[in-house]
């Protein structure tokens, strides 16, 4: 299912690509590598334009991030009490910005760093630059991997990356979830 899902989205293009990231920009934890890699891989063969991937897919996954922030603002508004809000908010004024710029560039937290960052109201000046930047660097690695792996980005090696990724990522939100249940 999987496949057929990946197969659809490179028969697109570009546009594929975009809606992906979006998703997987949002909370919903679809791993950036079932495209990125490959993606490298056909702009080694000249099959795709570097460039313009990188800022197809930079863009998608910032859109992304902005949904999940304004959906976070929205519940913290009515949702959550002011005692926990306040615990992030004072969290976010003093490393608010150093989060956001180095959670996408970590392994699994990308997706998941602009919910606080919603919660604590974090300045749209800093929160979509810094994302889109920080995204920007984590895809363009991920791309030069598929570049650099050739015809092994294709293979089963990029099934094994995403499933070690769904692990690491529902390892972290169940860390994240008993840290902030605490408060």
């Amino acid at each position: 299912m999987l496949e057929f899902f990946i197969d659809i989205i490179f028969n697109i293009g570009y546009v594929g690509f975009f809606f992906y990231m979006i998703i997987v920009g949002t909370f919903i934890p679809l791993p950036t590598q079932l495209i990125l890699l490959p993606a490298g891989f056909l702009a080694s063969q000249g099959k795709l334009d570097i460039s313009t991937t990188l800022f197809v897919t930079a863009f998608g996954t910032t859109i992304g991030a902005t949904i999940n922030y304004f959906m976070a603002n929205y519940i913290s508004e009515h949702f959550i009490n002011n005692k926990k809000s306040n615990k992030i908010k004072k969290f976010f004024d003093k490393y608010g910005k150093v989060s956001v710029f180095l959670a996408p560039l970590t392994f699994g937290m990308g997706q998941y760093i602009s919910l606080p960052a919603g919660i604590a109201k974090m300045d749209l000046r800093w929160f979509v630059p810094l994302i889109f930047i920080s995204n920007s660097i984590w895809n363009f690695a991920m791309l030069m991997l598929g570049y650099m792996f050739g015809e092994d980005a294709s293979s089963k090696t990029i099934y094994v990356i995403g499933g070690a990724t769904v692990i690491v990522v529902t390892t972290i939100t169940t860390f994240v979830y008993k840290e902030f249940k605490s408060y």
